[in-house]
């Protein structure tokens, strides 16, 4: 058996996926809807500084915590942008669920015995904002 041909597979699999097709086709929407794409690109910008910051060891302050909340809720309201973190949520999770999978069979994870398998959560909203959700 050829680990890298199987990869391969996987790789098809993937990509063959609705999961994989719903989030290439959401990010061509954004792209091609300008308001969209700049919001997005401002958010995932603020973003980006946050977490070099605390990379960095600097703390992030509450204010500007709140300020990528806010923003995020803004940009959420967004349809294309929504459709958008919806896909990239189910592709996630398919992903998780790949992994969780290689990882049982090569034995990466401590189970117990008789232990249910946890399983992926479907929010009840379509949005998770970040601090107002738990």
């Amino acid at each position: 058996m050829d680990v890298q041909r199987k990869a391969q597979e996987l790789a098809e699999a993937i990509i063959s996926s609705p999961e994989y097709k719903r989030l290439l086709e959401a990010r061509a929407r954004v792209n091609n809807q300008h308001a969209a794409k700049v919001m997005l690109r401002d958010f995932q910008q603020k973003q980006l500084e946050l977490h070099r910051k605390q990379m960095e060891g600097r703390e992030i302050t509450p204010e500007e915590e709140e300020q990528l909340q806010n923003l995020f809720g803004v940009i959420s309201i967004n349809p294309y942008i929504r459709d958008l973190f919806e896909a990239e949520f189910a592709f996630s999770g398919m992903m998780m669920q790949v992994n969780d999978a290689l990882s049982k069979v090569l034995d990466f994870q401590d189970e117990e015995e008789g232990e249910e398998e946890p399983k992926l959560e479907v929010p009840k909203k379509k949005i998770l904002i970040p601090g107002q959700d738990v």
